[in-house]
């Protein structure tokens, strides 16, 4: 094979070799060009986890609406039709035991006792909803002291053994000992007081960086809002349909600026303005990368994005709060609790009064016989 001409490039090889080492003005141009990208990016993931946390709030908001619709449509008519039982066996069973006896055999005194403590029972339930029942308050007072309650023994037990053991031998006098008990117990509140304002002192830190970092991001909201009044004012537009549509879209504007929703904004100039909804960020971007001063801009943007993805946040922390009061039965995490999880609980709650009641009307059918009374008495031995 004859030898090759050192003019003649080799096949094997590429037309041009890379440059081992960019130069320094590729290297110039790269920083700001990433930083941009990096801000980009960072406003795309901040776009998305709001959208999430929107979706996420819409869905409490909608389970919050549902809930206290089926709680009037469907809780509370069984809740009346619950206690209405409770207070007619309570009543009848006061009769029965104490005013006018079943004929038949006696009933006797362990039953008697037993029976009556049920009775108690059922009248503390009907007061625990409606504590201004005249009735059930009457029986209570009644015989509450010929008949106590059928777990007052076992509360008594458990408050003895809660109760701190005292040393007889320690030197200190009954009253000395309660002064101490009573000094501990006031510690306890101001440590739960400490620890309430402490919370409170983080809520309202977090109210104020949201107002800190809103302030510094007002240019660029006002930027967007500008641009949408400028575009879409109705006194501009000679149709008169198409005024309208603008009116609408100005008052929408107009509520997101004042509530100081920069997402809204966006998601208006998305839909209705030609230009892309990230126009603001890659324009700050470019004049970032240019040296320019809109890298402090396109800051206040990504951290006013922030600052709603925060108040998104807390707003459903709120209402997951809200039904944690609402809702004893809810787990202790906040993390775990689901609008899906609060309404399964309320079909559950729903289902298991229908069957409570249901049962007392059983119970109600022995009361309301005179030939069964005694007996159903009776058994409660």
């Amino acid at each position: 094979m004859p030898p090759m001409s050192p003019d003649c490039p080799n096949p094997a090889l590429p037309a041009t070799l890379p440059a081992d080492d960019p130069s320094p003005a590729q290297e110039a141009g790269a920083v700001p060009a990433r930083r941009a990208s990096e801000a980009q990016q960072r406003h795309d993931r901040l776009m998305r986890e709001i959208k999430q946390l929107r979706e996420r709030l819409q869905q409490w908001q909608q389970c919050e609406s549902r809930y206290h619709e089926r709680v009037a449509r469907e809780l509370q008519p069984e809740l009346k039709r619950w206690c209405e039982r409770l207070r007619e066996l309570a009543l009848r069973m006061e009769g029965a035991l104490f005013l006018d006896p079943p004929p038949g055999k006696p009933i006797g005194r362990a039953a008697r006792l037993k029976a009556g403590q049920w009775m108690l029972s059922l009248a503390a339930a009907v007061l625990a909803e409606r504590p201004d029942d005249a009735e059930m308050l009457a029986l209570r007072a009644r015989h509450q002291d010929d008949l106590p309650a059928e777990d007052a023994e076992d509360e008594q037990d458990a408050e003895e053994a809660a109760a701190p053991a005292e040393d007889p031998d320690d030197g200190l006098e009954p009253w000395e000992r309660e002064a101490a008990r009573r000094r501990a117990q006031a510690e306890a509140s101001r440590q739960a007081a400490k620890q309430g304002r402490k919370a409170q002192a983080e809520r309202e830190r977090r109210e104020r960086h949201g107002g800190r970092t809103a302030s510094a991001g007002a240019a660029s909201l006002r930027e967007v809002y500008r641009r949408l009044a400028s575009r879409l004012h109705p006194d501009r537009e000679p149709d008169e349909a198409e005024r309208a549509r603008k009116t609408a879209l100005m008052q929408q504007a107009n509520q997101a600026y004042a509530a100081g929703d920069l997402l809204a904004l966006l998601e208006l100039q998305r839909l209705h303005l030609p230009e892309p909804v990230a126009a603001p960020v890659v324009a700050a971007a470019a004049a970032a990368a240019a040296g320019g001063d809109e890298e402090a801009r396109l800051r206040d943007l990504i951290a006013l994005l922030g600052a709603q993805r925060e108040r998104l946040q807390a707003e459903i922390d709120e209402m997951v709060r809200r039904f944690a009061v609402l809702r004893p039965d809810l787990p202790a995490r906040a993390d775990t609790i689901t609008p899906q999880l609060v309404e399964t609980l309320l079909g559950t709650e729903i289902r298991e009064l229908r069957a409570r009641a249901t049962a007392l009307e059983r119970d109600l059918g022995y009361c309301r016989d005179p030939a069964s009374l005694g007996a159903w008495l009776r058994a409660f031995a």
